[in-house]
This record gives structure tokens, C-alpha cells and sequence, in this order.
């Protein structure tokens, strides 16, 4: 199984948590995103029960490693993996230049926020992914999550932490609505019949 997250909410729509971002491309949860991401942990953790080897991959996006973190200290799972594809929508007009080689974990990989927990960097292509078009994150996110139905095997669950669009892209493809994927929002792939994307059964919770 397959577990889409986006993470919870970011500091930058909340006044006090706004003047302590460090990278204003790259802003961190603020403790009701924090809270979200609790209780999205818990909803997980009744979901994952049957599965035998669970892991969590994440955004190398701030919100999004501390959303990860926030789950894994629910789910008793201590590592998490950074992925490039699952990250940010990168239009050049939400950023002026590549935002992924200034992000804090590739600059200030000690943060407080990201103690208590194990990061294995798998970052790919930084420098190749931005700018972006729609169709570009699309095929990026379709491509990376139909990868990871291929490869996993039957009794093992793989929970992506990520962002808005990669959830309404998926939407999308099944035709579902688009119009609530708020923040720690959680779907999720099963493998059907074949190994295709679109064959695979999803539940939205």
C-alpha cells in the first residue's frame, strides 16, 4: 500500500509563527500543523496494522520533513527517507530560481525541529527539476508513485509525505474532487489486479 499525506499547516499564514522563518521558501509547521500531523499519525497507525515493513519517505521541504516526523513518532518508526520527486511544485512563478539547493535541510541539517529523528538523504536531481510546468509535476509525481506500486511488495506500506498538487494529481487521475485536500490530508493506493496506477484502489480519508 501506498499512503499520500500533505503536510500540515505552514507558518507562513500564521502572524506570530511567521516572523520566526528562516528561509521564506521553506517555512515550518506551526504547532496546530504540528498537531495535524499527530493526528494524522494516529489515523495511519490503524491503517498499517497488517502491514510487515512500513517506511516513510518525505519532501525535503521543511513542513513537510516535520509533518514526516510528527507521523513516524506516532507510527514508532524512526527514520525517514528524503525524496525529490514527492517534493514542491516548482513554477517559476511561485519561485524566482531553484528553491532545493537552499532549503534548510541541505544547509542546516542539525535544526532543532528535526531532532529526535534519522534522515536518510536520497535527494535526486536538484538541479534538474526546476523550473517546472503542470505537466511536468504531473509525469514527475505519476511516474514516481507508480514506481513505488511496482516495486513494493504486498504486505509493505510506503507513506509519502508530501504537498498539494501530488494529492489532486492523483485525484485527478481517479476522477475524484480536488476541492478538500487540506492540510495533513491522507489517501491512499492498493495494488488491484494489475500493477497500473489507475487499476490500483484508492481510498480517501
Amino acid at each position: 500500500m501506498i499512503i499520500l499525506v500533505r503536510h500540515g499547516e505552514r507558518a507562513d499564514i500564521c502572524e506570530i509563527e511567521k516572523k520566526k522563518i528562516i528561509n521564506p521558501h521553506d517555512p515550518h509547521l506551526t504547532p496546530k500543523g504540528c498537531e495535524q500531523a499527530q493526528q494524522a499519525g494516529k489515523q495511519i497507525l490503524q491503517e498499517i496494522e497488517m502491514y510487515r515493513q512500513i517506511t516513510i519517505q518525505s519532501s525535503p521541504f521543511l513542513r513537510c520533513i516535520m509533518t514526516a516526523k510528527n507521523i513516524a513518532h506516532q507510527i514508532k518508526k524512526e527514520e525517514i527517507s528524503l525524496i525529490t520527486e514527492i517534493c514542491e511544485t516548482l513554477y517559476p512563478h511561485f519561485f524566482s530560481s531553484n528553491p532545493l539547493p537552499e532549503l534548510l535541510i541541505n544547509n542546516n541539517p542539525t535544526l532543532n525541529e528535526l531532532s529526535g529523528i534519522t534522515l536518510i538523504d536520497q535527494q535526486q536531481q536538484k538541479d534538474d527539476i526546476y523550473p517546472e510546468t503542470l505537466e511536468n509535476v504531473t509525469n514527475r509525481i505519476l511516474t514516481y508513485v507508480q514506481y513505488m506500486l511496482e516495486k513494493i511488495e504486498d504486505d509493505q506500506c510506503v507513506i509519502l509525505v508530501t504537498h498539494q498538487r501530488p494529492l489532486k494529481i492523483i485525484l485527478e487521475l481517479f476522477n475524484q474532487k480536488t476541492d478538500d485536500v487540506g492540510y495533513c490530508k491522507v489517501i491512499s493506493l492498493r495494488k488491484g489486479e494489475s500493477t497500473q496506477l489507475d487499476q490500483s484502489k484508492l481510498t480517501v480519508y
